[in-house]
């Protein structure tokens, strides 16, 4: 009797383990798909990250890959050929893309300034005035460094091109290196290999985050992929905002996941780069419409299709204003009604 017993506890147990794995693998079965790319180890790109490692993707539905792909250009082509779901890149080149004909769309911002951007010169260069005659190094044409750095270079009366060579390095730790070969006299870094530089002595010439709107880490998709994958968008645009109210609010997990994708191990740097960041992410990622504005001005010269066009065409505010409406932030933000 008791051999029986105990067989069939067994056999309960086994059962219960097999009806709990049925459910967990039936959860993993039911997660929606999608890929999101990155464009740089930058912090102002890390609310998707640290979307990942807190499982809010998995909380919410949505199976994410991460993907790391270097370049602007070549991250919007990959999302306009349907290769990615989602681009984690600056504003502008989707911007740029919209207006040769694709159907991409911003959906959110978790910046609307480019914080943690700065222009740096060599050791000797004091102001971008010094910068006529040389030349300043960017990632590629048609990126953010390369919008930002022509409009740096415009508001101190140099004409790009003419007064001073742009020329393209392929990343941001590429500037940094030709920065230090003397490649180039100036370079546009984020954070933290801004901090890096200017332990050797390099200058900033320009912050970008102080006084001009651009939507420095936004969310951008194809308007296809809305009608495919709307459940799946919603999920992750849920995450999005759950990732922001994380960067904000908890330094020290931030930090560890910073560590780990930026690769840097200098806590002191990995803080200041928090503290950089921080301060500036949207409780409620809307994307200012002023910043695609100024990206449509910088743009029409070589654009005449942006003259006319409304900021709010490159925009698609549709899931943030969901979760608004639904009472979703001040619920997250611990806020009564």
């Amino acid at each position: 009797m008791k051999t029986r017993i105990f067989t069939l506890s067994k056999i309960l147990i086994l059962s219960l383990f097999l009806l709990g794995l049925a459910a967990v693998q039936d959860a993993g079965a039911q997660l929606q798909k999608l890929k999101l790319a990155y464009v740089s180890p930058s912090g102002a790109l890390a609310t998707p990250w640290i979307a990942k490692e807190a499982r809010l993707f998995e909380k919410n539905g949505v199976d994410v890959e991460m993907i790391f792909i270097r370049g602007a250009s070549r991250m919007i082509q990959t999302l306009v050929s349907g290769d990615i779901d989602i681009a984690h890149v600056a504003a502008n080149p989707a911007v740029e893309a919209n207006l040769s004909g694709a159907d991409v769309v911003v959906l959110a911002t978790a910046l609307n300034r480019p914080v943690g951007f700065y222009m740096m010169g060599q050791p000797g260069v004091k102001s971008v005035e010094e910068l006529r005659g040389g030349r300043v190094g960017i990632t590629q044409f048609g990126s953010a460094t390369d919008l930002l750095s022509r409009m740096a270079l415009r508001q101190f009366k140099l004409s790009p091109d003419r007064d001073v060579a742009i020329i393209q390095l392929g990343g941001i730790p590429e500037i940094a290196a030709g920065l230090q070969a003397k490649v180039v006299r100036a370079g546009f870094v984020s954070s933290p290999l801004n901090l890096d530089l200017k332990e050797l002595g390099f200058n900033v010439l320009v912050d970008f985050g102080r006084d001009l709107l651009f939507p420095h880490a936004p969310v951008i998709v194809r308007k296809a992929t809305m009608k495919q994958k709307d459940q799946a968008l919603r999920g992750a645009m849920r995450a999005f905002a759950e990732g922001i109210k994380i960067y904000r609010t908890q330094r020290d997990f931030s930090v560890k996941v910073l560590e780990k994708y930026t690769r840097t191990s200098d806590q002191k740097k990995l803080v200041q780069t928090y503290d950089t960041y921080a301060p500036f992410l949207e409780r409620i990622p809307y994307v200012d419409l002023k910043g695609i504005e100024n990206i449509l001005l910088e743009v029409a010269p070589r654009h005449p299709g942006a003259k006319g066009r409304k900021p709010s065409e490159f925009v698609e505010h549709r899931y943030v204003k969901e979760l608004e409406d639904s009472g979703f932030f001040r619920s997250l933000y611990g806020e009564r009604s």
